[in-house]
């Protein structure tokens, strides 16, 4: 069986909340989870994790960014 992307997600412990972005009122929240929890809730699904890869902030960033790659054996 062919590898399950896991879609990058920021990473980190808190949320980012925003209400007002580019001037208009929205409530949009950015949940952060740390790639150790991730994998564990994959591990726990019964999916093999095959690539996990956390890429450091850029300057226009405020949070890392991670990436997993697992597999369902």
């Amino acid at each position: 069986m062919g590898a399950t992307r896991v879609p990058g997600h920021q990473a980190g412990d808190r949320d980012r909340h925003h209400d007002r972005p580019c001037g208009r009122p929205v409530a949009l929240t950015f949940r952060r989870r740390r790639p150790e929890l991730v994998a564990g809730l994959l591990r726990a699904a019964g999916f093999a994790l095959v690539s996990r890869t956390v890429r450091e902030p850029t300057p226009d960033q405020v949070s890392q960014q991670a990436f997993l790659i697992a597999r369902r054996p």
